[in-house]
C-alpha cells in the first residue's frame, strides 16, 4: 500500500497559491456569499474557489457554514476532504489534516497567526469560535513561499466578514434556536446576529458588527479502565489496573464578537481595522467512582472472562482493610478561554506594484481552577465480568460513607497568558509580456514576537498520617445518595451505580473550616512540587523573508519560491531536587530555508492538474519545551519537558487531478506524501513502586517528549459532488457529496520499533445527501474518523488509540417568507460514544464516553 502511494505521489507535487493571491481569488469568488441563498449556490461558490486557485484549497463559505448542525469551526470543516476531528465531551475540538496532528497545523485569522488560548499547546481548540460570524473558512493543504513555514498538515485560515463582501449596501442577519438533549432533558440555545453597511458619498466606508451566544447544560456518561497488562489466562489477553465511571454535568457558554471597519478612499488605496473576541467558559461537576486492582491478583474462572479479586473490607469506623481499593473522587472544574485579536492594515497600488501591509496584536488567556477531593476504602471481594466491551466489576458489598476515608484534597489553579505582536509587508509586481497575463513577482517579510507564561499552583492537603485521623465521609455527614451512570449506548439502561456520592455544599463548608487543621494538614513537599515544576516563561521570535514568482504560460502556470525563517527561543522554568527549587534557563535557535515549486496545468476549462513540492516545519509544543514538568499526584502521572527538542521538518509532494463536469459538480483525486525528520512523540512509561522527587508511587505514568529519527505520511484523497438538476420534477432537487481519504504512516522510534503517527487516521470518509426545491432545503450527513494512535507507550502494550468515531447529523429548513426560514436540526442521531483503547486491541477499552442525541428548532432571517 505505502509503496503504491509513494510512487503515485512521486509523479508530481501540488501546492496552494500565495496567501494574498488566494484570498483575492476567494474574495472575488464569494463576495456575494451573504446574499445568494440556497445550498446549491453555496456549494458552487466553494467549488469555484477551489477551481480558480493556483494550488489546492478547500473552503466552507459563509452560508454553507449553516448547512448542517455544526456547533463550531472544527465541525464545519470536518466535512471537507482530508480533515479529521477529535471530539471533547461530544463537541468537535481539534483538527488533523491529512493525518498530521493538530499541533502541527498553522492557524490564522485573515492571514495572520491567531495564537492559542488553550494551555500550553499549539493545537488551537476550534470549539472556541462560532462559525456563524465568518465569511469563510479556508483549509490550505500545501505551503508556498509567502505563507508561514509552520504547518506540516496545512493552514486553517479564518476569514471574517467585511461590508465590501455584500452586494447590498446594508445587510442584517439573525438566527436563534433552542433544543432538547436526550441524556439530561435540558434545553441548549444559541443566537447569532450581524449587521453591516457601506456609507459615504461613494460608499467608501464600510462597517460590520457581529455577535454570537450559545449555552449548553448537558451530561456525559463515561467508563474508563486504565493500564491493561498482559495475562495469559484472560480471554481478552489481559486485565486492567482499575475501573472508573462517572456522570459529568457540564455548562458550556460561548460568547463571540467581531467587528470590521474598512475605508476605500480610492480604487488604489484601502485601509482597515478589525477585531475578534471570543470567550469560552465551562463549569463541570465530576464525581468519579473508581476501583483499583493494582496490588491485587485476578482470580479468573475457566472461561477467562469472569472471576473475582479478594480482600478484607475497611471497618465501619474507617480502619484500613486490604485487597481492591475503592475511591470516590469529586472535581468541580471551572475553565475559561479568552481569545482577542486586533489588526490594522491596508493596500496601495502604484501602477504595477501593489503593497500590502498588516499588523496585529493578540492576547489569549486560559484560566483553569478546580478543587479535588479523594476518599478511599477497601470494599473486600470484587466480582468482575469481562463478557461485554463495557464490562462489569462491582464489590460484593459496596462501601458505605462510614468506610470511605479521607485521603487528599487539592486546589488547582492554572493561568496561561499569551501575547503576540506581528507585522508583515508583501509587495507584488505585475509582469507584462509573459504568457496570457496573471504573471507576477512577489516578495516580502514578516516578524512575530510571542511571549507566553504558564503559572500553576496546586496546594495539597492530606490526612495527618498513614494511621492517624482516618476520618470518613459518613462521620461528618458529607455523603449523599447514589446515582446511576449509563455509559453504554448499546445497553442504555445498564446501570453502573455510583454510591455513596457527595453532599457538595456540606463538603465545601467542611473543607473551608478544616483545611490546614488537624483533619486536613498541608502536605508541604507535594505542594512545593506541584507549585513549582510546571511553571515556565517562553519567548519565541520568528523573522522571515521570501521571494516567489507566478508565471503563466498558456495552460501551464509555474509558481517557484523560497522562504527563510529564523527562530529564537528563550525558556525559563524550574526544577526540584532534594526538596530545593532551582531556576533553569534554556535557549535555542534554528534557521530554515523553505523552497516550493508549484505547477498548475489546465488543458481545458473543466480540467485542472496540480503538482507541487514544498518544505514546511512544525515547532514543538510549548509545554514540551519546559525545562521542568508537572506532577499529577491525584492520578499518579508525571509529565516532563525537553528543551532540547528539534522542530519537525517535512518535504511534501502532492499531485491532484480535478474534473468540473457540471455546474456544482466535481470529481477530484489527489495523492500526497510527507517525509518528516525529527518527529516528536510522547512516550508513556508505566513505573511501578517507584520514587519520584522524594514521593513513593505504587504506579506512576511518566510522559516525556522525544525526537525520533524520521517518519512519513502518504495518502490518497478523493471528492465527488453532483447536483441532480437533470432529473425530472421533485427528484431534481437532490444532490450528493462524497469524500474519502486513505493514509498510511510510519514512525521509527528510538528503541527501533515502528509506529504510526499520533492522530493519523487510516480512513476518513463522509457522505452527505442534500435537497433543495422550492421552499424546502434539507441535508443528512454521515462522517467517519478512523481509529488513530493517541499516545506511544513503553512497553508497546501501553500504546493508546482513539477508536473510530461515526457521526450522523441532519438539518431541514423551510422558507416561511422570502427572507425568513424555519429550521430543525438533529445531532449525533446514532448516540455514538467516543472510545479509546490500548495496545491496538479494541477489547482493551480505556474510555467509553456517551453524550446522547440533541435536537434543535429555530428561525433565521436575512435582510
Amino acid at each position: 500500500m505505502k509503496t503504491i502511494l509513494i510512487a503515485t505521489s512521486a509523479l508530481g507535487v501540488l501546492a496552494f497559491s500565495d496567501a494574498a493571491a488566494a484570498q483575492t481569488v476567494a474574495t472575488g469568488a464569494t463576495e456575494d456569499a451573504i446574499v445568494v441563498t440556497g445550498q446549491r449556490a453555496q456549494q458552487e461558490r466553494s467549488i469555484q474557489v477551489k477551481r480558480d486557485a493556483i494550488g489546492v484549497v478547500d473552503v466552507a463559505a459563509a452560508d454553507e457554514i449553516g448547512r448542517l448542525p455544526d456547533r463550531n469551526v472544527a465541525e464545519v470543516i470536518e466535512h471537507l476532504p482530508g480533515v479529521g476531528v477529535s471530539y471533547d465531551q461530544g463537541e468537535g475540538r481539534y483538527v488533523a489534516i491529512r493525518g498530521v496532528p493538530s499541533n502541527l497545523n498553522n492557524y490564522t485569522l485573515n492571514g495572520l497567526e491567531i495564537g492559542n488560548p488553550d494551555g500550553t499547546t499549539r493545537a488551537l481548540p476550534l470549539d472556541i469560535i462560532s462559525g456563524q460570524l465568518l465569511n469563510r473558512v479556508e483549509v490550505v493543504k500545501v505551503k508556498t513561499a509567502d505563507m508561514d513555514g509552520q504547518g506540516i498538515g496545512g493552514t486553517i485560515n479564518l476569514v471574517t466578514q467585511t461590508a465590501f463582501d455584500f452586494k447590498a449596501r446594508s445587510n442584517l442577519a439573525i438566527s436563534a434556536k433552542a433544543g432538547y438533549q436526550t441524556l439530561n432533558e435540558k434545553v441548549p440555545y444559541q443566537a447569532d446576529a450581524s449587521v453591516g453597511t457601506r456609507f459615504g458619498s461613494d460608499d467608501q466606508f464600510g462597517i460590520v458588527l457581529g455577535g454570537s451566544y450559545s449555552f449548553r447544560d448537558f451530561d456525559s456518561e463515561g467508563f474508563y479502565p486504565d493500564n491493561w497488562k498482559p495475562l495469559a489466562t484472560a480471554a481478552r489477553g489481559g486485565v486492567p489496573d482499575n475501573i472508573k465511571y462517572t456522570q459529568y454535568s457540564l455548562k458550556r457558554e460561548r460568547i463571540s464578537g467581531t467587528g470590521s471597519f474598512d475605508w476605500h478612499p480610492s480604487d488604489t488605496q484601502t485601509f482597515y481595522v478589525r477585531g475578534v473576541y471570543s470567550k469560552f467558559t465551562e463549569d463541570e461537576v465530576r464525581p468519579r467512582y473508581r476501583l483499583d486492582f493494582t496490588t491485587t491478583p485476578f482470580t479468573l474462572n475457566p472461561d477467562g472472562l469472569t472471576g473475582q479479586t479478594v480482600g478484607v473490607p475497611s471497618s465501619a469506623t474507617g480502619a484500613a482493610g486490604s485487597g481492591p481499593e475503592r475511591r470516590e473522587d469529586l472535581r468541580l472544574d471551572y475553565k475559561s478561554k479568552y481569545l482577542a485579536t486586533g489588526s490594522v492594515g491596508g493596500s496601495t497600488e502604484l501602477n504595477r506594484l501593489t503593497l500590502n501591509y498588516d499588523a496585529a496584536y493578540s492576547r489569549n488567556r486560559t484560566v483553569d481552577r478546580y478543587p479535588l477531593w479523594q476518599f478511599r476504602c477497601n470494599p473486600g471481594t470484587v466480582n468482575f465480568d469481562f463478557t461485554e466491551k463495557v464490562y462489569e466489576a462491582a464489590p460484593v458489598t459496596e462501601c458505605t460513607g462510614n468506610q470511605l476515608q479521607f485521603r487528599q484534597y487539592q486546589e488547582f489553579d492554572q493561568v496561561n497568558v499569551e501575547k503576540i505582536w506581528q507585522g508583515k509587508v508583501d509587495a507584488t509586481y505585475t509582469l507584462d509580456g509573459i504568457g496570457d497575463g496573471g504573471s507576477f513577482l512577489k516578495f516580502g517579510g514578516k516578524y512575530r514576537d510571542t511571549d507566553r507564561t504558564f503559572d500553576q499552583d496546586n496546594p495539597t492537603w492530606v490526612r495527618a498520617s498513614a494511621t492517624g485521623n482516618r476520618w470518613t465521609l459518613g462521620q461528618y455527614g458529607l455523603d449523599a445518595p447514589g446515582e446511576c451512570v449509563n455509559p453504554d449506548s448499546a445497553h442504555p439502561k445498564q446501570c453502573y451505580f455510583n454510591a455513596p456520592v457527595f453532599d457538595i455544599a456540606a463538603l465545601q463548608a467542611f473543607t473551608e473550616q478544616n483545611r490546614g487543621g488537624a483533619l486536613m494538614p498541608l502536605d508541604a513537599a507535594t505542594t512545593l512540587t506541584n507549585n513549582t515544576i510546571s511553571d515556565f516563561a517562553l519567548k519565541e521570535k520568528v523573522a522571515a523573508g521570501y521571494a516567489m514568482a507566478n508565471l503563466v504560460f498558456g495552460a501551464v502556470t509555474l509558481t517557484p519560491g523560497v522562504r527563510y525563517e529564523h527562530t529564537t527561543l528563550d525558556i525559563n522554568g524550574f526544577r526540584l531536587a532534594g526538596g530545593a527549587v532551582s531556576a533553569v534557563a534554556a535557549g535555542n535557535s534554528y534557521d530554515d530555508w523553505l523552497p516550493s515549486l508549484i505547477m498548475r496545468i489546465k488543458p481545458s476549462d473543466d480540467t485542472v492538474f496540480r503538482f507541487a513540492y514544498s518544505k514546511s516545519l512544525g515547532r514543538p509544543e510549548y509545554s514540551t519545551l519546559s525545562p521542568g514538568g508537572s506532577i499529577d499526584s491525584a492520578n499518579n502521572a508525571a509529565s516532563l519537558g525537553n528543551s532540547e527538542l528539534k522542530p519537525y521538518r517535512a518535504d511534501n509532494l502532492d499531485a491532484t487531478a480535478e474534473w468540473y463536469f457540471a455546474r456544482g459538480g466535481i470529481l477530484s483525486v489527489g495523492a500526497f506524501a510527507k517525509f518528516i525528520r525529527n518527529p516528536i512523540f510522547s512516550q508513556v512509561t508505566v513505573l511501578r513502586n517507584t520514587v519520584f522527587d522524594g514521593v513513593t508511587y505504587p504506579v506512576l505514568n511518566v510522559t516525556q517528549p522525544l525526537n525520533a529519527d524520521k517518519g512519513d505520511i502518504v495518502g490518497i484523497e478523493a471528492q465527488y459532488q453532483q447536483q441532480f438538476s437533470f432529473l425530472p420534477g421533485l427528484l431534481s432537487g437532490f444532490g450528493i457529496t462524497l469524500n474519502g481519504t486513505l493514509t498510511d504512516s510510519s514512525l521509527r522510534l528510538p528503541d527501533g520499533r515502528l509506529s504510526s503517527f499520533p492522530s493519523q487516521s487510516k480512513y476518513l470518509y463522509g457522505a452527505e445527501l442534500f435537497y433543495q426545491k422550492g421552499r424546502l432545503e434539507a441535508s443528512v450527513a454521515y462522517h467517519n474518523t478512523g481509529y488513530s494512535l493517541l499516545a506511544i507507550g513503553s512497553p508497546a502494550y501501553n500504546d493508546q488509540y482513539n477508536d473510530d468515531l461515526r457521526r450522523l447529523d441532519a438539518k431541514a429548513s423551510f422558507a416561511l417568507l422570502e427572507n425568513v426560514r424555519l429550521f430543525a436540526e438533529a445531532q449525533n442521531l446514532t448516540d455514538e460514544p467516543t472510545r479509546q483503547y490500548q495496545a491496538g486491541n479494541k477489547n482493551w477499552l480505556i474510555q467509553n464516553e456517551r453524550y446522547g442525541r440533541t435536537f434543535y428548532a429555530g428561525i433565521s432571517a436575512k435582510f
